[in-house]
């Protein structure tokens, strides 16, 4: 049983299987340590590209998926977009925090519009990632669906104060994560 000082947040990270799919094995067993001993999440799968883990993610569900955009022959963004798509089964609402050591505002914007919820540059900072983790799991972002999107609200801050005219050409449904779909 955990510590009665641990949050609601570091207790669901200590219950979690996280999935690091990276074409390095150097990368993801440093990602793997810095999870299980640094940030203390239960279980770490790895995965060598986007179609290793769809294939780890059908046979057993994950918590988030952290995966690089330079895998071959699936990458971050394809992976995203089936993971988000249902692809086999697998649950569109995981969260997915992309990284890349190629970070350029076209990749960043490609992969937000895929539908991840957070992105990372490499090189990667136990820090950084801890407070990734801890912001996907602790402040979940509804997801959206609309014509052509459907992932965590893009928008990080809902500011009740606004007075100018919406963006959007037509209403997008706010989806609970834990609701059916």
């Amino acid at each position: 049983m955990p510590p009665k000082s641990m949050s609601l947040a570091e207790n669901r990270i200590s219950a979690m299987r996280v999935l690091v799919a990276d074409p390095y094995s150097q990368l993801r067993e440093i990602i793997r340590d810095i999870l299980l001993r640094g940030i203390g999440v239960a279980e770490v799968l790895e995965a060598r590209n986007g179609r290793e883990a769809l294939d780890t993610l059908h046979d057993l569900p994950c918590d988030v998926v952290i995966a690089d955009t330079a895998m071959d022959p699936v990458g971050a963004l394809e992976l995203t977009q089936k993971i988000r798509g249902g692809h086999d089964g697998i649950d569109p609402f995981t969260p997915i925090i992309v990284m890349s050591g190629n970070a350029n505002l076209g990749e960043i914007i490609a992969v937000r519009d895929a539908g991840a919820n957070d992105y990372v540059a490499k090189p990667l900072s136990a820090k950084i990632l801890d407070l990734r983790l801890h912001a996907v799991v602790s402040q979940p972002r509804p997801f959206i669906r609309s014509d052509d999107f459907f992932g965590p609200d893009r928008r990080r801050h809902m500011n009740a104060i606004f007075r100018g005219a919406d963006r959007r050409n037509t209403e997008s449904e706010t989806i609970d994560p834990g609701a059916p779909l």
